[in-house]
């Protein structure tokens, strides 16, 4: 009898649980924390501009927080009731007298004798270990963030004053191995999104003399020698599709774009603005403590990163590492503008429709400073000029990446044409003949070309430019200018 009275109590109080949606109250709580936090040390905002996003922020964490003590409250009251009830129930059918509502007799109702019996103890946990097997199955994906890997993500990566305290820490535990005056070699690739980056990051990656960023460093991107230590046994992980959709596979262990928070927690009101990203010189502070960021991250490796912000800092960087004596290379693909712009166009519809249902998303990109597309979308300016006619473009049309396309390439030609520690890669040529190109880049990096045999080289569908004689020809101009540049130009 206490058995199946334990039974029924913890059955509906389950159904209590999953009806007031606890879970649901203690992740919005999380998450409201989080960003509080957050913008308790945004990168982008003056002290004015904080104090009143912390003021706006409190009012979330402590109404939430007010929600998930009320509905704990009630989810206790609903179990104290739930026992008092069967423990009349009981009473009753053993004959006994039902009790009166006297402090005595009440408390004798809600903690009856048999409370702690294991007869009632086997029945409270029975319905729990019988819901995975009666409970609906989930047609749903699993989410990729957890509230709590948001949560990490706000406080680790997104503030800047926590970035740079752990960073501190750091630099700390890691102060002998950094003591040493090695020179260092840094390849770079950077220019507009969808060009190839990616693929050149993972075929480089291949090799072991290379040594970059993975997702393995987030969201602790700022102790980037100790967490990947601290986490090591994760040896195994799932390979997956990025969001982009465009067959491009990335696990846990997938060098990406991650070293821009480095400088959006340093530098971030310096050259994010409200519709541009624009070009800012290093200074030697700045310089020393990324120059540590990079040999925490490469040890005595070759550092290798992908980041289209690269450029805005590209010239003042190259100066200071070869002030060091550090051997440094930026790789610039470019691609067809029609389709480069097309891939853009799609990537900002696909981008923009996820970050309108989830803000994390929004706010992530903005951690990574991606902002090649999506709603916060910004215009890189490495040459100080008016941009006003490009904004003033529809973002859901190709005019708008068109336009935007020649302005950014036309400035990369403008300064490191001519350079010789810069290189040009054109996409199309890559996807022709990704040995030779491969080739080349290590030459050009000072690397046998032999090990390019270390590399699992896939054939590519070869890139479509079946529009290309519909463009304006000013694009056409500029493309076949930065072909004639190009490494790989073998024709």
């Amino acid at each position: 009898m206490t058995f199946l009275a334990g039974f029924i109590v913890s059955f509906l109080a389950i159904i209590c649980f999953v009806k007031i949606d606890f879970n649901s109250s203690i992740n919005k709580w999380i998450l409201e924390t989080a960003r509080f936090v957050y913008y308790s040390g945004h990168p982008l905002l003056n002290d004015d501009e904080i104090f009143d996003q912390i003021k706006k922020r409190f009012k979330g964490v402590s109404s939430s927080l007010l929600v998930v003590l009320l509905k704990i409250i009630v989810f206790l009251a609903t179990i104290a009731i739930l026992v008092g009830i069967s423990s009349m129930i009981i009473s009753l059918l053993r004959g006994q007298e039902i009790l009166n509502f006297r402090q005595d007799d009440v408390l004798a109702s809600l903690f009856p004798d048999y409370l702690f019996q294991w007869p009632f103890i086997l029945g409270t946990i029975a319905p729990i270990l019988l819901a995975p097997f009666i409970s609906k199955k989930r047609t749903t994906e699993k989410a990729t963030y957890s509230a709590i890997d948001k949560f990490l993500h706000y406080i680790f990566l997104g503030n800047k004053n926590i970035a740079r305290f752990i960073f501190k820490i750091e630099l700390f535990l890691n102060k002998k191995s950094l003591k040493t005056n090695d020179s260092s070699c840094n390849i770079y690739i950077s220019g507009m999104a969808r060009a190839g980056t990616t693929v050149l990051m993972q075929y480089l990656g291949e090799l072991k003399e290379f040594e970059s960023l993975s997702y393995r460093n987030l969201p602790f991107l700022f102790m980037p020698k100790t967490w990947p230590y601290l986490i090591s046994w994760r040896k195994k992980t799932k390979q997956k599709e990025r969001f982009h959709l465009d067959g491009v596979m990335h696990s846990l262990n997938s060098y990406e774009a991650l070293e821009e928070p480095f400088f959006r927690n340093n530098l971030g009101a310096n050259y994010i603005k409200n519709n541009t990203i624009i070009s800012y010189q290093l200074n030697e502070k700045i310089f020393n403590r990324y120059s540590a960021f990079r040999r925490l991250v490469a040890r005595d490796k070759i550092y290798l990163a992908k980041n289209n912000n690269h450029l805005l800092r590209a010239e003042s960087l190259h100066q200071f590492d070869k002030k060091h004596n550090n051997k440094t290379l930026t790789i610039i693909p470019f691609r067809n503008p029609y389709e480069q712009s097309k891939s853009l166009l799609k990537q900002h519809k696909l981008l923009g429709k996820l970050q309108k249902v989830d803000s994390f998303t929004l706010d992530y990109m903005d951690f990574l400073v991606h902002h090649e597309f999506g709603l916060h979308c910004k215009i890189p300016v490495l040459i100080e000029k008016d941009v006003k006619f490009i904004l003033n473009l529809d973002k859901n049309s190709i005019d708008y990446w068109l336009q935007t396309w020649h302005f950014f390439y036309s400035q990369v030609l403008t300064l490191f044409k001519e350079k010789a520690d810069f290189c040009f890669v054109c996409y199309e040529d890559f996807v022709s003949n990704p040995k030779m190109t491969l080739e080349k880049l290590l030459s050009k990096a000072n690397l046998s070309e032999h090990l390019v045999n270390a590399i699992s080289i896939k054939e590519f569908k070869q890139a479509s430019t079946q529009e290309t004689h519909l463009l304006d020809h000013k694009y056409l101009n500029l493309y076949n200018q930065l072909k004639l540049i190009s490494i790989n130009n073998f024709g």
